[in-house]
């Protein structure tokens, strides 16, 4: 760590810098401070990264698995723009050091806190295999530690490339094979051998790799057993175990999970988990960082620089296992100095309170769903869909009301009535931690409380046609087809639900939308058009005319908000906002129908068309590569959707079959994954 130059950046977003961490191939590390006051560590993004198709399409991807398996010990991004004039990535800066350098400075973890680091990262673990993914490089260095518990980070790979030490690679994944749950959970075992007597696994050390090779340690791998020597019970069974050679020997996570007592209670571990000499490494780091911060908040320093998260509830997943190898891949910008992130949304944002949310499906009474919902469908009334932030739940929005369905057990949870049937349907929208509805209504935005049932109006406008939450849950953006001022969208502060801005230069607005990272937001208008703003300062960065008059939801965002997918002449095109520029066009290979929607689907890199024929009745969903713009060729039909809706990380698909008017869900492979049934 060391003071900024002076022709360093003392700010970059929202985050003040104080000090620069370090350097690497994608640009310089720097210490900062969050607008609430916590640590973070902001990277500079090298511009030839930041302006590569390949490397954002590969970001968003990460992004969106990352926020799928978010929990307790593993990190999610705070917040990046790869469109600034500087890009940045920042995380939460963990005030602690790896694993590895705490046994190597303090010895061996005694069996307590084992016991803890062992439920942590097995909890870990199995929130990223239920969500159908894998860690792929679990090893002492990728484990970071503070007073709140084991930080389970990880670095980016990519297909085909082994990313961790051999000591802790699984032999399958040595020999080529494919990585599996199983790899994981041997890399588990090998981390808490060192955790527990800190030797490396095999005879294998921090300056080998897997892709050097290291022969010895791989040889040692593939053909001896481990010594288990010094591991304490219970814990000298479970670590065998997972130390198996073969895959299918292992434990699960739950397993393991279950055999240690299951996850801790929230709020675990106490800060006194760690042994004395390992806390004093610790409170080291911490002085380290007050000293750093003192000159710049001076008082203000959080007397203690560890928040605490609550997690966020798993479930169980019917879909097939995703094929990646990145997990949380983004975290290769802030590689190789210990730089990582902490947990949870942005503190001191709607977004990242603890409020008595519907977690579990702990929803009021008082929005009980109907005994008999509804689930067929007439394809020529008015019908929309939405998705919860973490996918779990869809909602079925139509004149009279909007019920919530957990779509995967087809059973409906809620059932949110309309004051009236006359007004024009839109989708709602829900807040970042799932516990708010919003949607537009005759008297301007209504905002539902899950929890109790209880409703506001917001921006009263009898015109508002859309809504949308920021990703950080701050702000709720209202967007109307008339104004007297002429601002027709507005932000509104989800705090105080006082106005916060009134973007100009649009037409009237049917929809509006926030980019996935949050950075832009953008309205269609109900004339044709697309127009784009900086969430930051609001001032519009983009405007597009004319887009064949399809209608003002057809137009989605890739997920920096740095172009926008939109329709015409029955293809769709990729245009830069700010300068009308067509960046890529995407047409069916069919030539029969017109794409009525899109979407971009940050989770598979592919761009989503919804194709109807109207004259002989019948549609189908196109979709393209990104990057390359290669259309995609499916084994089977495609479906007839229409109308359609994407989940926020792009992983799922809903929308009504017109010729059985039933509702479907699939994933990116255009694979069935349910119907809502009742």
């Amino acid at each position: 760590m060391r003071a900024l130059n002076p022709d360093e950046p003392t700010q970059l977003g929202g985050y003040r810098l104080i000090a620069c961490l370090g350097s690497g191939g994608m640009g310089r590390v720097y210490l900062g401070i969050a607008p609430d006051g916590r640590p973070a560590a902001v990277r500079t993004v090298r511009a030839e990264y930041a302006s590569d198709r390949r490397f954002r399409a590969r970001f968003a991807r990460d992004a969106a698995l990352a926020r799928r398996t978010r929990s307790r010990f593993t990190p999610p991004l705070l917040g990046h723009c790869l469109t600034a004039p500087r890009p940045w990535v920042a995380t939460a800066y963990v005030v602690g050091p790896s694993l590895r350098t705490l046994v190597e400075e303090t010895g061996p973890l005694a069996a307590p806190a084992l016991g803890t680091l062992a439920r942590c990262l097995t909890e870990a673990l199995d929130r990223i295999h239920t969500a159908g993914a894998v860690h792929r490089g679990l090893d002492p260095d990728h484990v970071l530690v503070d007073a709140g518990g084991p930080r389970l980070v990880r670095l980016s790979g990519e297909a085909g490339n082994l990313d961790g030490l051999p000591a802790y690679t699984a032999p399958e994944q040595l020999t080529g094979g494919a990585a599996v749950p199983g790899g994981d959970m041997f890399s588990l075992g090998g981390v808490l051998l060192f955790a527990a007597t800190g030797r490396d696994p095999f005879g294998g050390g921090a300056s080998d790799s897997a892709a050097d090779g290291a022969p010895a340690t791989v040889r040692r791998v593939l053909r001896e057993p481990a010594d288990l020597s010094g591991i304490p019970e219970p814990l000298h069974g479970l670590v065998g175990a997972c130390l198996d050679k073969l895959p299918q020997n292992r434990p699960s996570a739950a397993d393991v999970l279950a055999e240690l007592g299951g996850p801790l209670p929230e709020g675990c571990p106490e800060r006194t988990w760690l042994p004395a000499g390992a806390r004093e490494a610790v409170a080291r780091a911490e002085r380290a960082y007050r000293s750093a911060a003192a000159p710049v908040l001076g008082p203000s320093v959080p007397a203690d620089p560890v928040p605490v998260f609550p997690d966020v509830p798993g479930r169980a997943s019917r879909r097939a296992p995703l094929q990646v190898t990145a997990l949380l891949g983004v975290l290769l910008l802030l590689a190789g100095i210990g730089v990582h992130a902490l947990l949870g949304p942005r503190a001191g944002s709607a977004g990242a309170d603890v409020r008595s949310c519907p977690e579990g499906g702990l929803i009021t009474e008082d929005l009980a769903p109907p005994a008999d919902p509804l689930t067929r469908f007439d394809p020529d009334a008015p019908l929309e869909l939405s998705f919860s932030p973490d996918d779990s739940v869809l909602a079925v929005s139509h004149s009279r009301r909007t019920v919530l369905w957990d779509w995967e057990e087809s059973e409906p949870l809620a059932a949110v009535p309309h004051e009236s049937s006359f007004a024009p349907i839109s989708p709602v929208a829900f807040s970042p931690d799932g516990c708010l509805l919003a949607r537009s209504s005759p008297e301007g935005a209504v905002v539902t409380d899950l929890a109790d049932g209880r409703s506001h109006t917001v921006g009263a406008n009898p015109s508002v046609r859309s809504v949308a939450f920021s990703p950080d849950g701050s702000f709720l953006a209202v967007a109307s087809q008339s104004d007297p001022e002429e601002h027709f969208l507005r932000l509104y502060d989800t705090g105080t639900w006082e106005p916060a801005a009134a973007m100009e230069g649009s037409g009237g607005l049917g929809a509006v939308r926030y980019s996935l990272y949050g950075g832009v937001v953008a309205g269609g208008e109900a004339d044709g058009g697309v127009a784009t703003w900086q969430a930051g300062d609001g001032l519009r960065s983009g405007l597009i005319r004319d887009r064949s008059q399809v209608g003002s939801d057809a137009f989605d965002l890739v997920p920096d908000g740095s172009e926008v997918l939109i329709l015409r002449e029955g293809r769709v095109l990729l245009v830069d906002p700010a300068t009308g520029q067509v960046l890529q066009a995407f047409a069916p290979a069919q030539e029969t129908g017109v794409p009525v929607d899109v979407f971009y689907s940050a989770a598979s890199g592919r761009v989503f068309a919804v194709v109807l024929d109207p004259v002989n009745g019948t549609g189908n969903v196109a979709a393209w590569q990104y990057v390359t713009g290669h259309e995609i060729v499916f084994e089977a039909e495609t479906p007839h959707l229409y109308p359609a809706a994407m989940s926020q990380d792009g992983s799922l698909l809903a929308g009504l079959e017109p010729e059985t008017g039933r509702i479907a869900v699939y994933d990116t492979h255009l694979e069935l994954l349910g119907t809502l049934e009742g």
